[in-house]
């Protein structure tokens, strides 16, 4: 967990290690909360080969389903 002092909330850094079928790349993802069940919300990424953080302006909903994380931080 990390503690962004800017927006006084806990968040919660996981890099996607989805094997995928296509030549997709993985992420890393900043959620505001844990990933579990079924759907998480993201607030932020960084592309993959890149450390420039993407913030995005609504949090967007991430079906989980098939995919595999790793928490970071």
């Amino acid at each position: 967990m990390r503690y962004n002092t800017y927006m006084k909330r806990k968040h919660y850094i996981f890099e996607e290690t989805t094997q995928w079928t296509e030549n997709c790349a993985n992420n890393v993802y900043i959620f505001d909360q844990k990933p579990t069940g079924r759907t998480a919300k993201c607030l932020a990424y960084v592309k993959a080969g890149t450390k420039e953080v993407i913030r995005l302006k609504t949090p967007l909903t991430f079906d989980l389903k098939g995919r595999t994380f790793k928490e970071i931080a």
